[in-house]
């Protein structure tokens, strides 16, 4: 089927990065350009340059319903509207009223300098030819404009509220804030979305369609521990192509021994997958002994990453926060620092839990980055560093006892996604959206191995000896690694998308990894066998992590439930009680902790009964979780600070 018509389509974007009354968002203005940059170019969809219209802090009311009106009467294929900045909520009965703010616009009076969605909405619906209508909002509560009047509008009763042919894509729900951090250069919904404009998805045709490129931005999302994108379509609209598919056609890897040793790997694993169907005696032993992944993104802020040594795919660390400043219906109108940055910063003197089912938790003390926003933790196994990632690529080393900062390892160009220590607390591994995996010598600081990857790499974790690293990351290969030269040494490729986390099991002969295809597998690292549960979850898997006992495996991710088991055919426990996606899974060093990550809280559970012992609510979102050596301390990363709690059984 063909690409919508450049010459009976328009665009029409509007951008407000300057207020008179609300925060100034400037990404905002970056993003609609580089928005409209690609919406022109032939590459991505090709429209001609006066069938784009960009609008900025100038524009008024009537100007910007004027363009939408002339856009919409002129377009007979796919019309196309996106509007960046701030949103606000209606008042008293008009709470479900989505407001989208002008440079005037009053957080008091949501009605003065500012246009009302459902304004939009009737120009829209007023009889236009446009096969197609595309709308993109990316502002606080763009949800509200999927079901004006209702709390959570369920999609299929978009009609109520939408509009005909439509496409509705917002970037948080009708409760939600969006981001704008001034420290990256687009807000995160569109700065998602471009990336999946100029980098195309592998595993799509030469089109991508709509439904294709929401999912490749949610995913982005999630995996940052942003707000979930909101997708509301009809009348197939999101299964119709939209735009050219970038990466189709590029060659999956350019060195051509990467290339080598997969075509001999898949070779001689299809070989033994011929003598599995044959009922050798040694593979059935083996597949008695599985493993499994788990880690997080869910509706939240920005980027959070997960990771940790035991579970592995990073969600990215957030960014800071520039949300609206209009209070959600019953908390006070007053908008401190949500308008700004937020700090996640630890007050070791004002949290400290209640007790129950005999354990407590409290804040014992944290560890301070400098400006940007921490993505991953680690904590040495012998008890005496803690390391945390950084969105601009930076790590920290601190003193595990005394919170003074050792050292900044620096080198990556881009967010650390996933941290890990070797046993002998001598080599820390860090992941990055860079495309590179590092290996760094703590008594220098020297990266003595650059491991590289097709794509982002979000998860890493080091074999029990030491001597091997597993990574995952986009495309769908686990790979496994020579710590001792940084050779290649293994890549495993059952699953169908990106590997989200990775995590060796306690005896190294295993490795589990979990998928954004919501799968978990199991690899012999020997290349023997593999195991492969398609069925694990509802949703994408972002956490994995082995227990140090019965080689319980643990994965977790969007779907908020965790799941553990022993082996293939052993039963399966559930632990629910998250109400966000889940980041991050570790095991206390007895195994009878597990510790869960996500973007409501940090929790923890009876590992062997799937009950649950604490929450800790106030522990802003946290991204990543690591146990220190002794079991006694928890380190959860969020905002700009490593936070240490306490934890007492």
């Amino acid at each position: 089927m063909a690409l919508p018509d450049p010459g009976a389509s328009r665009a029409v974007l509007v951008g407000v990065d300057k207020y008179r009354h609300l925060p100034s968002l400037r990404p905002v203005g970056r993003g609609r350009d580089r928005l409209a940059e690609l919406l022109r170019d032939p590459t991505v969809w090709g429209l001609e340059q006066r069938h784009v219209t960009v609008l900025g802090a100038q524009a008024s009311r009537d100007d910007i319903l004027t363009a939408i009106k002339q856009a919409a009467r002129e377009t007979t294929d796919t019309f196309l509207l996106y509007f960046a900045g701030h949103g606000l909520r209606g008042r008293g009965g008009s709470a479900q009223q989505l407001h989208l703010a002008l440079t005037n616009a009053d957080d008091e009076h949501p009605q003065i300098g500012s246009i009302a969605y459902h304004d939009i909405r009737d120009i829209l619906t007023a009889g236009h030819q446009a096969r197609r209508k595309i709308v993109l909002l990316d502002c606080c509560y763009s949800g509200l404009a999927g079901g004006m009047g209702r709390q959570a509008a369920p999609r299929e009763e978009l009609h109520q509220a939408a509009i005909e042919g439509s496409y509705l894509l917002t970037s948080a729900s009708s409760t939600q804030l969006a981001f704008a951090h001034d420290g990256r250069p687009y807000p995160e919904f569109t700065g998602a979305l471009i990336a999946v404009l100029e980098q195309g998805i592998r595993s799509a045709g030469p089109e991508l369609t709509l439904d294709q490129t929401w999912r490749a931005t949610r995913a982005i999302l999630l995996r940052r521990g942003a707000p979930e994108p909101q997708q509301f379509g009809q009348n197939a609209a999101g299964r119709l192509p939209w735009v050219r598919n970038r990466a189709h056609g590029a060659p999956p890897e350019a060195d051509p021994q990467a290339r080598s040793l997969k075509a001999a790997t898949v070779r001689r694993r299809k070989a033994e997958r011929a003598l599995r169907v044959l009922g050798m005696p040694l593979v059935m032993l083996a597949l008695a002994t599985p493993v499994i992944p788990g880690n997080p993104p869910v509706q939240g802020t920005d980027g959070r990453a997960s990771g940790g040594h035991s579970a592995a795919p990073r969600v990215q660390p957030s960014s800071a926060v520039v949300p609206s400043t209009s209070p959600t219906p019953g908390t006070s109108r007053t908008p401190p620092s949500s308008t700004t940055p937020k700090q996640h910063g630890p007050n070791p003197t004002s949290r400290t839990s209640s007790v129950e089912s005999g354990v407590r938790v409290s804040l014992a003390r944290s560890y301070v980055g400098q400006t940007a926003f921490l993505s991953a933790v680690a904590y040495a196994p012998d008890g005496r560093l803690i390391a945390g990632g950084s969105e601009d690529g930076s790590i920290y080393l601190w003193n595990a006892d005394t919170a003074k900062r050792v050292r900044i390892l620096s080198g990556h160009s881009d967010r650390i996604t996933s941290l890990a220590f070797d046993p002998g607390s001598s080599t820390l591994a860090s992941a990055s959206d860079d495309k590179t995996v590092r290996l760094w010598d703590l008594s220098s600081g020297e990266s003595w191995h650059t491991l590289s990857h097709p794509g982002q790499v979000y998860s890493v974790a080091f074999s029990p000896d030491g001597g091997m690293l597993v990574s995952g990351g986009q495309g769908d290969a686990v790979r496994l690694w020579s710590v001792s030269d940084g050779s290649a040494r293994e890549t495993f490729d059952d699953q169908k998308e990106d590997v989200l986390a990775v995590a060796f099991s306690p005896d190294g002969e295993t490795v589990l990894s979990g998928s954004y295809d919501r799968s978990a597998a199991e690899y012999d690292v020997g290349g023997r066998w593999s195991w492969r549960d398609e069925n694990l979850s509802s949703d994408a898997i972002t956490a994995v992590a082995y227990g140090p006992k019965d080689y319980v495996r643990a994965a977790g991710g969007y779907d908020k439930v965790i799941r553990t088991w022993s082996g293939p055919e052993s039963g399966m426990k559930e632990f629910k009680g998250h109400t966000e996606s889940i980041t991050a899974l570790a095991f206390s060093p007895d195994g009878e902790i597990l510790a869960s990550a996500g973007l409501d809280a940090i929790r923890l559970w009876d590992a062997r009964k799937a009950t649950p012992l604490k929450a800790i609510p106030g522990a802003d979102g946290p991204m990543d979780i690591a146990f220190s050596p002794d079991g006694k301390y928890l380190a959860s990363v969020s905002g700009k600070a490593v936070q240490l709690w306490s934890i007492t059984r």
